[in-house]
């Protein structure tokens, strides 16, 4: 529920490097993402794209607000620009900014408010997620080398933040108003926050798997781990969960408690399971190391844990919200107009 939905997209063209930067109007403008229930908030409330124009052609004197730019002596004027933003976008973005009416109008309801600070903390946050995916879709490794990228096209660092900075800032209050108002009719019960410090503070298993696709493969398998084949080689070789496979079976580490915990709490390190069947296949887990709980109480971590909880709560919750606001709202649109 937190994909980025391929939809009315802007681009950002840095010429010399020819990296297209995707307009955040994709990820935010998707009202199928929201009739889905999908609860991604830069989706569901109109997180705008880090755009910012780094070539420009030389500026002519502009002679009236009216005029946006002239072309060769020919004017364009902003009611075409508005015209052509309506006709290309109109829909979903005013589908934004009535959701964005709707949370305003739902925090003043229940006398929820963000300060200054946290609005700003919450901005930070964005643009650094923001920055963090751009840079994995572009295969930039760090961000020096996103600033030599950028430097080329005549921006730095701190300006190219500062036009992130500037399209979400409004994104960023809706967001933590949602989250605040929602956050308030979130009650966590103590079974909730008993299996949450289970799963982080209590004993872990770090183990490795091969899984086929039936039983019959697993137990070929089986025999052969048993007279001493590598493990990790047939995981790499043989596995059909590939992303394991590519590191040679490791898993995820896993608490005891857990359901396939529970299949392989009683092994030793080295050891290895019989045949474990899940809804993915046929598993053969070998356990690598056991690491004892914490010694930290509940009580000492327990703020910790309720935000954990209830900000997963948020996120299964926000695309039902927004659908019963939107559904309980009387909304008359104007948009098409002869």
């Amino acid at each position: 529920m937190s994909l980025y939905p391929e939809d009315t997209q802007t681009f950002y063209l840095l010429s010399k490097l020819g990296i297209i930067m995707k307009n955040f109007v994709k990820v935010c403008l998707s009202v199928v993402f929201l009739f889905l229930g999908m609860s991604y908030p830069g989706a569901i409330f109109g997180r705008e794209s880090n755009t910012a124009k780094v070539t420009e052609s030389k500026q002519q004197p502009v002679p009236n607000r009216d005029v946006v730019a002239i072309v060769n002596g020919q004017e364009i004027t902003r009611q075409e620009l508005s015209d052509l933003l309506i006709d290309t976008y109109g829909e979903d973005a005013l589908e934004v900014l009535i959701r964005r009416a709707l949370v305003y109008q739902e925090a003043e309801k229940e006398g929820v408010s963000a300060t200054r600070d946290e609005i700003e903390q919450k901005l930070n946050k964005l643009v650094s997620e923001e920055v963090e995916a751009l840079m994995r879709a572009n295969k930039i490794q760090d961000k020096a080398e996103l600033e030599k990228e950028l430097l080329k096209v005549g921006i730095n660092y701190e300006q190219f933040e500062e036009k992130i900075a500037k399209k979400l800032s409004r994104q960023a209050e809706v967001e933590l108003l949602a989250e605040k108002v929602m956050k308030k009719t979130i009650t966590i019960t103590d079974e909730e926050l008993r299996r949450a410090y289970d799963q982080i503070y209590g004993e872990r298993i770090e183990a490795s798997q091969i899984v086929y696709r039936t039983r019959r493969e697993a137990e070929e398998a089986l025999k052969k781990l048993r007279i001493g084949a590598d493990f990790e080689t047939m995981a790499r070789n043989e596995s059909i969960d590939r992303a394991s496979a590519a590191r040679g079976g490791k898993m995820q580490a896993f608490n005891p408690k857990d359901s396939l915990g529970k299949e392989v709490a009683h092994l030793k390190p080295g050891e290895f399971s019989d045949i474990i069947r899940t809804d993915y296949g046929y598993h053969i887990i070998k356990v690598t190391k056991r690491q004892a709980a914490s010694n930290k109480s509940l009580d000492s971590v327990r703020g910790e844990l309720e935000n954990i909880i209830k900000n997963r709560h948020y996120r299964e919750r926000l695309g039902p919200w927004l659908i019963s606001l939107t559904e309980n709202a009387f909304v008359r649109k104007n948009l098409n107009q002869d």
